[in-house]
């Protein structure tokens, strides 16, 4: 019974010792990442949200029936306490730039159409031929608002070398990557100019998009390339401008195609927001301040956590949490079946003893708290033992159970997610390394186990000697 309960108690003193580890380290990892509130707008047909009317200079322009959520807003929501700043997804447009840019998909077509010759190019057209030209020198644009707060640049994957970002106000601003500027010989101050086209034919149209580019950045990871990756999917080629873009390239496609071109609204509706708060632990705070907004009708949107880089960073230690508290789980179940067993073999032996107790007419309850006595003696002899012993066996069992958790751990920090419906790339950020963790119990923690232990011997006593308690002595 000693060995088989300091055994058990070895078990759970470890796994609660790296539950306790991985926990801490995680905690420590949420503290320098992001973390926030997001605002999701659900989707309403627009019938009930805007209505149509003309401007002061006859254009017809949007107004809203409702009160939703817009810029206007900004300036409150920063003001509440414990919020660092925002994010609002703005969207993503590819426009022709005819920058040189780092190489993709649409450049490694051509380049394996010009290597055929034209006797060899059976199937293709000239409008094939254009439209990847166009393609192979198109730049994803990335509109926003306060460009330091977009995730790339709060996860670490990008960073500001040069100049300044995006900021609230801008009109016709960019900020481009190191590589890109030094391709095209490009700096500060300097102007690019961008078109939109065809999706089809690759046919440019209407009027340039001239931006002014503002500041330089650096990627701090090598992104995996395919075949497949167009040349707007390449960070290097990735532009972030302000709003202003949106409002030209829905004038100019909605002019090519014969469309109503609306005028630009005084105002930009934020269909999704996210705002970045100090402290995980102010969250609901923050959430009840908002909702104390009268200006604003909430029942339109949905609220979540912003975790996603905190999730990817911590993603082992927090599996590692969750398999060593299944494995004193475990360890817990285990030790009641043996002891059940155990006990039942045990009081077999004792049987004529327990049978005399009970002809000299010792209670029930006497003889089970003797017999519940001893065990816990057993067990409090084993708890001591398997403590002395529990750290070596944490640092044994992490190395055997973290090895499985981080087997998927990469070289890079980060990973890039292209959305197959819009084309527009997201960096997530991923585990790269092992984090050394380390391992102590509170007495807390080892008090609340050796409870644990006395709970499941007591439930395996009264399992086992139910039937042996009370029964009197055979007369030989």
């Amino acid at each position: 019974m000693f060995a088989i309960i300091m055994s058990m108690s070895l078990f759970m003193l470890a796994a609660i010792s790296i539950r306790s580890g991985a926990s801490e380290a995680a905690d420590d990892i949420r503290k320098t990442i992001s973390t926030g509130l997001v605002m999701t707008m659900a989707e309403i047909p627009g019938d009930q949200v805007f209505k149509l009317v003309p401007d002061d200079k006859g254009e017809m322009v949007r107004t809203l029936k409702v009160p939703l959520l817009t810029r206007s807003h900004l300036e409150e929501l920063l003001d509440i306490d414990g919020v660092e700043g925002y994010y609002t997804n703005q969207g993503f447009e590819t426009a022709y730039t005819g920058l040189e840019l780092h190489p993709g998909g649409y450049t490694s077509t051509l380049e394996e159409a010009e290597k055929q010759g034209p006797e060899n190019q059976a199937g293709w057209t000239e409008e094939d031929i254009a439209s990847n030209e166009t393609y192979a020198h198109a730049n994803g644009f990335y509109i926003v608002n306060e460009g330091k707060w977009h995730p790339f640049f709060t996860n670490g994957a990008l960073e500001l070398t040069a100049g300044r970002h995006i900021e609230e106000g801008d009109s016709a601003k960019a900020v481009i990557s190191e590589e890109m500027a030094e391709r095209n010989g490009l700096q500060i101050g300097d102007e690019i100019e961008a078109y939109n086209f065809d999706f089809i034919s690759g046919e440019r149209y209407g009027s340039a998009f001239k931006t002014e580019v503002v500041g330089l950045f650096k990627i701090n990871f090598q992104q995996d390339l395919s075949n497949w990756t167009s040349e707007d999917q390449i960070l290097d080629n990735v532009v972030f401008t302000d709003t202003y873009m949106r409002y030209w390239a829905q004038s100019e496609y909605n002019t090519y195609y014969g469309r109503q071109v609306l005028g630009r609204e005084s105002y930009d509706i934020l269909d999704n927001l996210t705002l970045y708060v100090e402290e995980p632990r102010m969250l609901g705070q923050v959430k009840e301040k908002l909702m104390d907004m009268a200006s604003v009708d909430w029942s339109y949107y949905s609220f979540k956590e912003y975790d996603r880089d905190y999730k990817a960073a911590a993603g082992p230690l927090n599996k590692l949490a969750r398999l060593s508290t299944i494995l004193a789980a475990v360890m817990a179940v285990g030790l009641g079946v043996i002891l059940s067993l155990v006990l039942a073999i045990w009081m077999r032996s004792r049987q004529r003893e327990i049978a005399v107790f009970s002809s000299l007419g010792i209670t029930r309850r006497k003889i089970l708290a003797q017999i519940v006595l001893e065990c816990c003696i057993i067990a409090a002899i084993a708890f001591v033992a398997a403590g002395i012993l529990a750290r070596p066996m944490a640092a044994l069992a992490d190395d055997v159970v973290s090895g499985s958790v981080n087997e998927d751990i990469g070289n890079m920090p980060y990973e890039v997610e292209i959305n197959e419906g819009s084309g527009s790339i997201a960096v997530n950020k991923v585990p790269s390394e092992r984090m050394a963790l380390e391992y102590h119990l509170t007495p807390e923690a080892a008090g609340g186990v050796f409870l644990v232990i006395l709970a499941v011997i007591l439930i395996s006593v009264i399992a086992s000697c139910r039937r042996m308690i009370g029964r009197r002595p055979k007369i030989l």
